[in-house]
């Protein structure tokens, strides 16, 4: 059957459901937007939240481990880096040490780590995202104006640190004490 027999065919039909060409194509477009929208909803976003299981949501889901805040996705939407809901303050090297035993919220001892100065600022660049969904489900924000320790050394004996507010860095003696937020990656 050749192609205008077949578009005769479809118009025919539709004048037979009683519908207008440009009626079917407005229902075409939603069609297309709710598929679009089904296909974006596998993909992370920063604010959004990982559970214990690895499963990734938009919403808080009841009864489930809540372990971290999405803080920074790489272009595909399906790796990046999870910030975790606990910081603590301390110096340089307790806090190195404080990541790797960082076992809170359904986090295995040895899954999270002190991120370099580069994935800080990823992440303090989502800064607003990631406020928002941990004052959604009542945990502490980022200190927008402290220094984040990263795990960057500068010299042998200071190392890099980083701000939210402004993602700006600088470098501080390992023997002062500033803050830490461990991440992992999915």
């Amino acid at each position: 059957m050749k192609k205008s027999e077949k578009l005769k065919k479809v118009q025919a039909f539709i004048s037979s459901l009683g519908l207008t060409p440009e009626e079917v194509v407005a229902f075409l477009g939603e069609i297309s937007v709710q598929v679009q929208r089904a296909k974006t909803a596998n993909v992370a976003c920063p604010g959004m939240y990982y559970y214990s299981d690895g499963t990734i949501s938009a919403d808080v889901i009841p009864g489930k481990q809540l372990s971290g805040v999405v803080g920074w996705v790489d272009d595909s939407g399906h790796h990046g880096m999870v910030l975790g809901l606990q910081e603590t303050e301390l110096s340089w090297s307790n806090s190195s040490r404080w990541c790797c035993r960082y076992a809170f919220d359904g986090i295995r001892a040895g899954m999270a780590f002190l991120p370099s100065k580069r994935e800080l600022v990823k992440i303090f660049k989502n800064l607003d995202a990631i406020q928002k969904a941990l004052e959604k489900i009542y945990q502490p924000r980022l200190k927008e104006n402290d220094w984040y320790w990263s795990s960057s050394a500068y010299l042998d004996c200071s190392t890099w640190v980083v701000r939210p507010s402004d993602g700006n860095i600088d470098n501080y003696d390992r023997s002062y004490s500033y803050r830490a937020r461990c991440i992992w990656v999915f």
